[in-house]
């Protein structure tokens, strides 16, 4: 019996153009396993909309067609469900595909992975804010998603430009009160960020020991540091070797609540936004149904 499966686009991910999309996915989805729906998000939220219509008529796999962004909504609607999540990863950062290793903006291949991959499950992250499915955070990263929303221009280079600005113009650290698996500790810091996968997206920023199925975050919190020192750190930060600063910390957890004592600009799964009340996350295990390629060992 043939699975049924949904295509949910987003239109402008990625500023990559999609006419084509629908020949592509009728020549190289392989129609002996599955018939084939698509469908095109309108506005933010409307991926959770059309995916939970899709729950409702008792779809097989959604394939979300689109960025990290795409994949969070969609993933709203279907966490903890039976239903199965696959990517065809056409947005910026692609934090999540580069951490699965899909082939990234090559519809042929990604469709390909559709095709023959086989079927994880991960973990999510579950807060009082929304699902997170890659990364969450709260200082500068978080300015750095907020200053990339407005701009025009979009990749690596765009991404990079909006971190120099929140860097020079539009960030200072704060004091935050957190605790994390029952521990309590006050730090002044310059970045707070929560893994859940790998990558933050470009395939920079990487965090070699984050795994999606071992019932963990990791936060990385950087501390306040002299200026002099920021080029040093940058680099570390880019180049996945963050752990070598010695004002970087590293802490695998369960749970975690931020106290914040005033609004504070925080992101999930790049989507920034201001949040005043208090910041809690925790570990949903092995909560989402996923297909990946068929080689990959490391999740």
């Amino acid at each position: 019996m043939k699975k049924n499966i949904r295509f949910i686009v987003n239109p402008i991910a990625g500023g990559i153009k999609k006419k084509n999309l629908p020949e592509l996915i009728d020549a190289y989805l392989d129609k002996d396993k599955f018939q084939y729906s698509i469908v095109y998000t309108e506005r933010v939220g409307h991926a959770t909309q059309l995916a939970k219509d899709a729950v409702n008529k008792k779809v097989d796999i959604i394939v979300a067609v689109g960025g990290d962004g795409s994949i969070n909504e969609i993933a709203k609607a279907i966490v903890n469900l039976k239903i199965v999540l696959a990517i065809i990863p056409l947005g910026s950062g692609n934090a999540l595909a580069h951490h699965l290793n899909l082939p990234v903006k090559n519809i042929k291949k990604a469709i390909g992975v559709i095709n023959s991959g086989k079927q994880i499950q991960i973990d999510t992250l579950s807060s009082n804010n929304g699902e997170v499915i890659c990364f969450a955070g709260i200082g500068l990263e978080a300015s750095a998603a907020r200053t990339y929303r407005h701009l025009r221009a979009r990749g690596f280079l765009a991404y990079a430009w909006a971190a120099i600005l929140s860097i020079f113009f539009k960030y200072k650290p704060q004091k935050l009160k957190f605790e994390i698996d029952g521990h309590l500790r006050e730090e002044e810091v310059y970045m707070f960020t929560v893994y859940n996968a790998r990558f933050l997206g470009y395939k920079i920023a990487k965090v070699e020991q984050v795994s999606l199925v071992d019932g963990l975050m990791h936060i990385v919190i950087i501390k306040t540091f002299a200026m002099w020192k920021l080029l040093w750190i940058a680099i570390l930060e880019l180049i996945g070797k963050i752990h070598l600063a010695k004002e970087a910390e590293i802490i695998a957890a369960k749970k975690l609540k931020i106290n914040l004592p005033k609004k504070a600009q925080a992101q999930l799964d790049g989507d920034s936004f201001i949040t005043s009340s208090a910041f809690e996350m925790q570990v949903n295990a092995l909560s989402l149904n996923l297909i990946v390629p068929s080689t990959l060992e490391n999740y």
